[in-house]
């Protein structure tokens, strides 16, 4: 007989009631015999029990469903269950500056920030200054025993953040040897190419044990120019010949490569109608244009190929990231009832991202010294008022390519102790503590006063080169030659250049304790309970360059932040049978959970759960629940300072753009442009359409918690007439309120006179030229404004049959989305049903299959999305390239046991 412990069985047993089973991981029935199983916590609820169904829907991964799957990191495996979406991730962090690299995963859809990762039943320390979502880099694959996820109803239990469930990563707690795994991932093309090496050891020494990880991964960068498919990207663009809203607003133009042409790498300007820019020698020429594109906006024109700015050659869609894991955990057993864990763990990663040079235009007059007289000649004549000088656009190529380098180091350490009260009452105790270094160090950086002091250079009494203001001279500006490549002076180019760095910091402090066990008993079993206490602070701090602070960067002016908040909260679980062995009852359980909270930044509230299990007979068993949610808003919405960022973005109060405007709202801009004193003939200069607008990102201290109303309704299906399969299909609906928006520059405009009046929350937030009425400024800053519902079904199949030429094993889960609107200002028409688009599928289904015979087995696994559309507010007469087909993607996995030590 084989030996099965009394734990692993009870995981066995519990597990499979919720008909969560481990992924592609045989259930053996042969000679297992009823025994007195120890207690445990399943994910969901913190009364430990004993092989009864999860209170709450539990999905579980093992640490071999990893393996399989063929990933090197917890949140690739997580990125492609149907009940997630991507957070953040290398894929999606290239160009978010202080999150490059980071792996976050997104339950329901509803934000990193909402979805609650766990480490062993703890909280783990944020992986960015200012936020809660954890960096799942910090968490080796190697260390993980299972995962089990659960969505709906897990604030009462776990607190802040858990609105659309929890994830909790289950680690190894012994293991006697070592192991040694190497893999290596070579796409097809160039780049993305990834190596991962990983030793885990340990030893059971008697009372002690212990586990400990070292694992290193590696993964390389993608740009856009290493792929034909984005090389050649199809362009869609604005419809020339649209004239009302029933032509087509949008068509797809053609394949290739999209080029802004005010911008080159040896500077370019208009004139007479000609575009000009320099050879690399530094001779003026006509500027090699490709094919016009119809304007995007007024005074902008793109071309298909050509000189300029390439969208394609300055787009990353893979951050490079290398990581080094250290994690071990420690157990002492103190005696029979009570015993000691550790848990450390010490992570550093590097990432780097990569966008364009920087862009910079400025005025070019036609007694700069470094022109030549042929070039002089043509900035005289594409001068509209004699003096003025023409806007010159400038791509600092020779300055490099802005790349930001994203050091992080992250130390966690987590103690306990826990056992047994009693034959019925357990405890557990523990501390926790977690520090994240994060410091970002730009590369390709720009003192951008000084550039432009530098470019605009003159010829001294004597005939020297020099730049024309004199302030500047005197604070050892020099003559800097952008007109070509590589044509400037050394000393000018340092002047210029410059690196810039901003430290920031995170730490965590959590301490708490619980004791679970039976209260007294009724006629149709014991109450179980649960309680427990713990208090959580959390600090968040960052420091930029001085230069940054100052805001004489190109495009990185912020300021320091450092925010704080503790709380304090208690929660009480209790499971209360309420009927036993009756007609259409086998059981009947009452699931109820409460949590009071006190923030020190938003003040008190609760959180609660009703949940009913009913099972009526073996094979079939009913669950619902009804819970209330909360999440405090972190500590970068409450206190993030002042920090630049750029936007492309309408003026609503252009002549130009009243054709864009819904019919609906014109009335109300009118009213609204008239009333800040704009002309009705309006329109903003070429240069201000020409480039992205600047604006800056703040916090606001007055945000309120979200709250979330949550339902699951589902059952559980068991036939004994199949033995080894099971089916769940459970429906969940997440419809929140108070929810903390942040809008974007477009967005600001748009709503500020979109509303009925100026007086409104967003007209403060944007700044005009008094002369030119131009929006020079915009502030984005978050607020209580949305609401947004979430619904759908999930559907859990699983079948093992064992035959004499091997053993099988299929598990279906399958996400269906029901609804998806989200309202970010209260409004009713302002609502967005986004379900069923390109990032919200209606379906999402993963099935895996997999086989075993003797020393030789495999996995395949199949991973489906439905077919999407880029927008569903999109019809034929707004674009005709909206549909996106749906896709199946195949993962094969076999491995072989040479010997016992090899596979």
């Amino acid at each position: 007989m084989t030996s099965i412990s009394t734990t692993a069985k009870a995981v066995r047993f519990g597990l499979m009631a919720a008909a969560t089973s481990i992924a592609c991981t045989g259930f053996s029935y042969a000679e297992d015999k009823p025994e007195t199983f120890e207690r445990i916590e399943v994910t969901g609820s913190k009364i430990k029990r004993i092989g009864e169904i999860a209170p709450t829907p539990v999905t579980v991964i093992t640490g071999d469903g990893l393996i399989e799957a063929g990933v090197t990191n917890v949140a690739d495996l997580l990125h492609k269950m149907p009940n997630t979406l991507v957070g953040l991730s290398p894929e999606t962090t290239n160009n978010t500056v202080f999150a490059s690299g980071l792996n976050n995963t997104d339950l329901r859809g509803l934000g990193s920030n909402r979805t609650l990762v766990l480490v062993n039943g703890r909280r783990f320390v944020a992986g960015s200054p200012g936020s809660g979502a954890v960096d799942l880099n910090n968490i080796p694959t190697a260390m993980v025993e299972r995962i089990e996820i659960t969505t709906g109803g897990a604030s009462a239990v776990y607190g802040s953040d858990a609105i659309a469930g929890v994830v909790n990563i289950v680690t190894k707690t012994s293991f006697d040897g070592l192991a040694i795994d190497a893999s290596t991932t070579r796409p097809t093309e160039d780049g993305g190419e990834e190596e991962y090496a990983s030793l885990t050891f340990g030893s059971d020494l008697g009372k002690a044990n212990f586990v400990t990880n070292i694992s290193w991964s590696r993964q390389g960068q993608i740009s856009y120019m290493d792929r034909e498919f984005l090389r050649e990207a199809p362009i869609v663009v604005r419809n020339p010949n649209a004239n009302g809203p029933n032509d087509p607003q949008a068509i797809m133009w053609g394949h290739g490569q999209q080029v802004l042409a005010s911008y080159s790498k040896t500077g370019t300007f208009e004139s007479n109608g000609t575009r000009y820019t320099f050879s690399d020698d530094g001779q003026i020429r006509p500027m090699d244009l490709g094919q016009p594109l119809p304007p995007l906006t007024s005074g902008r024109v793109d071309y298909l190929g050509g000189e300029g700015y390439n969208f394609a050659e300055n787009s990353f869609i893979k951050t490079p990231l290398d990581r080094i894991n250290f994690f071990t955990v420690m157990n002492y057993d103190i005696n029979d009832d009570h015993k000691f864990t550790m848990e450390a763990s010490y992570t550093k990663s590097e990432a780097y991202g990569e966008s364009s040079p920087a862009f910079l235009s400025f005025k070019l007059y036609d007694d700069n010294a470094l022109l030549s007289p042929e070039a002089a000649a043509l900035v005289t004549a594409g001068e509209e008022k004699p003096g003025e000088g023409v806007n010159l656009g400038y791509l600092a190529s020779d300055f490099g390519n802005r790349k930001y380098s994203q050091d992080r180091t992250t130390a966690r350490l987590a103690l306990g102790v826990d056992g047994a009260l009693s034959d019925t009452w357990s405890y557990d105790v523990y501390a926790t503590v977690g520090h994240v270094q994060a410091d970002t160090e730009w590369y390709g950086e720009i003192f951008e006063q000084r550039f432009y002091d530098s470019v605009d250079v003159i010829k001294d009494a004597d005939g020297n080169l020099v730049c024309r203001d004199e302030y500047a001279r005197a604070n050892g500006c020099k003559p800097l030659n952008v007109f070509g490549r590589g044509q400037y002076d050394e000393a000018a180019y340092n002047w210029v250049s410059t690196d810039a760095i901003r430290r920031s910091s995170i730490d965590q402090y959590v301490a708490g304790a619980s004791v679970s066990g039976d209260l007294f008993e009724l006629p149709a079993g014991f109450i179980a309970a649960a309680f427990s206490v713990e208090y959580r602070k959390e600090t968040a701090e960052t420091l930029p360059d001085p230069a940054m602070r100052d805001g004489l960067l190109f495009g990185n002016q912020s300021q320091p932040l450092y925010g704080e908040f503790d709380v304090t909260e208690a929660s009480a679980e209790l499971s209360v049978p309420l009927l036993q062995d009756v007609i259409l009852v086998q059981d009947l359980t009452l699931e109820t959970a409460f949590r009071y909270m006190d923030y020190s930044s938003s003040g008190s509230d609760t959180a609660w759960k009703v949940g009913i299990n009913w099972a009526l007979n073996d094979d079939l068993r009913i669950r619902a629940n009804r819970s209330k949610s909360v999440r405090a808003p972190n500590i970068a919405e409450l206190y993030n300072p002042s920090s630049q960022t750029f936007r492309t973005i309408n003026d609503y109060c252009a002549t130009s753009f009243r054709n864009r405007i819904n019919p609906d709202y014109l009335d109300n801009v009118l009213a609204n442009c008239a009333a800040q004193g704009i002309p009705t003939d309006f329109e903003p200069s070429q240069d201000w359409y020409g480039s992205t607008r600047p604006g800056f990102i703040v916090g606001n201290p007055d945000l309120q918690n979200e709250v979330a109303d949550d339902i699951t309704l589902g059952f559980v299906y068991t036939p004994s007439y199949l033995e080894n399969f099971s089916l769940t299909v459970d429906y969940w609906k997440f419809d929140m309120e108070n929810v903390i928006n942040s809008f974007s520059g477009a967005e600001v405009v748009k709503y500020c006179y979109q509303s009925s009046s100026t007086d409104n929350d967003f007209c403060p937030l944007l700044e005009r030229d008094p002369d030119t009425h131009e929006i020079v400024n915009y502030y984005e800053k978050p607020v209580n404004s949305a609401s947004s519902v979430t619904s759908g079904f999930d559907i859990e199949a699983n079948y093992r049959l064992e035959t004499g030429f091997g053993d099988w094993g299929f598990r279906l889960f399958s996400t269906y989305l029901e609804e998806r609107s989200f309202n970010p200002t209260g409004f009713a028409d302002d609502e967005v049903k986004s379900a069923g688009e390109q990032s919200r599928p209606r379906w999402r289904h993963r099935l895996t299959t997999d086989y075993t015979y003797n020393d030789f087995s495999a996995v395949l696994t199949a991973n489906y999305r439905s077919d999407t559309v880029r927008d569903n507010e999109w019809s034929p007469n707004q674009n005709n390239y909206n549909d996106i087909p749906s896709y199946t993607t195949f993962d094969l996995t076999s491995r072989y046991n040479i010997t016992d030590a090899l596979q």
